[in-house]
Parts: structure tokens; C-alpha cells; sequence
């Protein structure tokens, strides 16, 4: 996959507003929200010293996450990933998997060697990488074609266990990251972010140089 950039800020509600209604007049809304929003869970793996966790925190300049991701808790479209991050750059290795293929995977166990994820399941195992959180959140999502750019507000950032349940939305035990009153903005693109979209996005919040999967692991243990 391409490399892409992703900038991430911290707002509060009230910018929200202002910059939703801005980009609504210009960029299309995702064609996966017809509700305007969806959920995302993701449940993420480390290996036993945390070593994903390390390397954001200590600001490595490169530093690989695996999760397995599902949207509206639909075991339609079931996902495994690896993300690459580069300072502001990132890149996306992804296969679909299968229900079964899931359950192995949370289990340690091999899949076939024919599996569209076989590679990045070796790889996860090379590392002796096991559950670690779940991640879930609410989505609202803009899209400019011509220039292959996003624009993202997620809301309801949740820690969740590290279980396959999670994500299927069968479980409550859910502790919010961050405040419920602020939202995470996210601009993701391939090559430049031209200028209008910046102006409809300008905010006095913070940028954020830590994921989602790092608020999580340092949320209030379960």
C-alpha cells in the first residue's frame, strides 16, 4: 500500500462544530457512515515487554502496531493489520481473514500457509506478539476524492480487554482514554494537503503524537 500521512489533534466540542460544518460543505461524506457515523474496534497485540508501546512513547522514529479490526460490529469484513509509522508518515500491510483464522490468531495458533494473512501472521508469532487492548470508538468520516484525502472526527474513545468479543460489541466493560467531551481529528494524505483544507480544519487544539492504542493502554486498568 501507499504510504500516507496522518496529522491527529486533540479539540474540544465547540471546534468540532465549527470545522464539521466547514468540511461538510466541501468533502463527501463516507459512503460506509449512511448514518453519519460507524464504529471501529480494534484489538491490538504486543509482545510480552510491551515493545510497540515503548517505541511511541519513547518517540522512536519508526515504530510497527498489529491489530485486528472490525467495523459496527459486523463479522462481515474481519481485518488484519500492520501499520508502519514514520513521524507523520504511515503505511498499511492488510488481509481479511476469516472467523476462524480470528480465533487462532487470538490463540497463538499457525493458519494455513495458503491464507492471504499467512505473512503477517508469521511475523506476529516471530515476535511472540499476543492481545494486548481493544480499542472502540465512533467515526465520522469526509472524503475529497480528487486528492485522496480524509478527514476524520472520532468520538467515545474506549479500553477495552483484549478479547475477541470486544470486537463484536459483547461486552460493556468498557473506560473512556480520554475526556468525553474532547475528539480526536485526524487529516490523511497521500501526497499534500492543499491549503483550503487546512483553513476549514485550522484549530487551536493540540497535535497529537501518540495513538489511539497508547491513550488506551495508559486508560485506568480494567
Amino acid at each position: 500500500m501507499a504510504e500516507r500521512r496522518e496529522e491527529k489533534y486533540l479539540i474540544d466540542y465547540s471546534e468540532y462544530s465549527v470545522i464539521a460544518n466547514r468540511i461538510r460543505a466541501l468533502l463527501t461524506p463516507d459512503k460506509n457512515a449512511p448514518d453519519g457515523r460507524y464504529s471501529i474496534c480494534s484489538l491490538y497485540f504486543d509482545d510480552p515487554f510491551d515493545t510497540a508501546l515503548a517505541e511511541k512513547e519513547d518517540g522512536n522514529a519508526v515504530h510497527v502496531k498489529f491489530r485486528i479490526r472490525t467495523y459496527g460490529g459486523s463479522k462481515k469484513t474481519i481485518r488484519l493489520e500492520r501499520k508502519t509509522k514514520r513521524g507523520i508518515v504511515t503505511e498499511k500491510h492488510s488481509a481479511i481473514i476469516s472467523e476462524a483464522e480470528l480465533d487462532k490468531i487470538v490463540r497463538g495458533e499457525g493458519v494455513d500457509e495458503n491464507s492471504e494473512c499467512f505473512g503477517l501472521v508469521s511475523e506476529m508469532y516471530s515476535k511472540a506478539f499476543r492481545p494486548a487492548i481493544s480499542v472502540r470508538y465512533d467515526r465520522e468520516a469526509y472524503i475529497f476524492e480528487p486528492l485522496g484525502i480524509r478527514v476524520t472526527f472520532d468520538f467515545n474513545i474506549d479500553s477495552l480487554p483484549p478479547e475477541k468479543e470486544t470486537l463484536f460489541g459483547k461486552t460493556e466493560r468498557a473506560l473512556p482514554a480520554i475526556n468525553r467531551g474532547q475528539i480526536i481529528m485526524e487529516i490523511k494524505y497521500s501526497d499534500r494537503c492543499p491549503s483550503f483544507i487546512r483553513k476549514c480544519c485550522s484549530t487551536n487544539g493540540m497535535q497529537l503524537s501518540v495513538s489511539k492504542y497508547a491513550l488506551c493502554r495508559n486508560a485506568p486498568a480494567m
